[in-house]
């Protein structure tokens, strides 16, 4: 028996708005995270959300259950994202979200070192800031985050280690507050 996934795409693929409608509402925030954490824009984020399940639903008579529904999910967003950084060849920064906290002080720490790892993130090189945002923000294993971005597995621990000694220099001076 098919993963419950992959039963709504098949049912997609003959044209059950009811089965996309579905699938939108399980996909659409994780989906939405990770284009966020890849380009740090809101409105762009959104606007390519939108067109991975435009392109989900126009490629839906196609499809073959050959991977996981998530893989096939994130692999597309993920590649809107690389057309789209390829169109405007400039870094892509948004402003960061405030969030209301009582305690001013530890609300003004919490900013601190959410911009902090924001700018380390972003600094990484665009592999290793891929293979990051989905294993870290997403909970991807590494051979999903192999079949998303379509490179060896060996690639992905390889970005991973190099991620995470660039992060651990990058927020060397950061230090939790009690």
């Amino acid at each position: 028996m098919a993963e419950p996934e992959t039963e709504l795409m098949l049912r997609i693929k003959g044209g059950d708005r009811a089965a996309f409608e579905e699938l939108y509402a399980l996909y659409r925030k994780p989906l939405a995270n990770f284009l966020y954490r890849l380009c740090w824009n809101r409105t762009l984020s959104e606007d390519l959300l939108q067109e991975v399940f435009l392109r989900v639903w126009r490629a839906a008579p196609g499809y073959e259950p050959a991977s996981k529904v998530t893989t096939y999910l994130f692999k597309i967003a993920h590649n809107l994202f690389l057309n789209e950084a390829a169109r405007r060849r400039e870094k892509i920064v948004a402003d960061a979200e405030p969030e209301s906290r009582d305690d001013p002080a530890s609300e003004y720490h919490r900013r601190e070192i959410r911009e902090a790892v924001r700018k380390a993130v972003e600094a990484l090189p665009e592999g290793e800031r891929e293979c990051i945002v989905l294993s870290e923000f997403h909970g991807f294993k590494y051979a999903e985050i192999a079949g998303i971005l379509g490179i060896p597995e060996g690639t992905v621990k390889s970005r991973m280690f190099s991620a995470v000694q660039h992060l651990r220099e990058g927020l060397k001076g950061l230090e939790p507050r009690p």
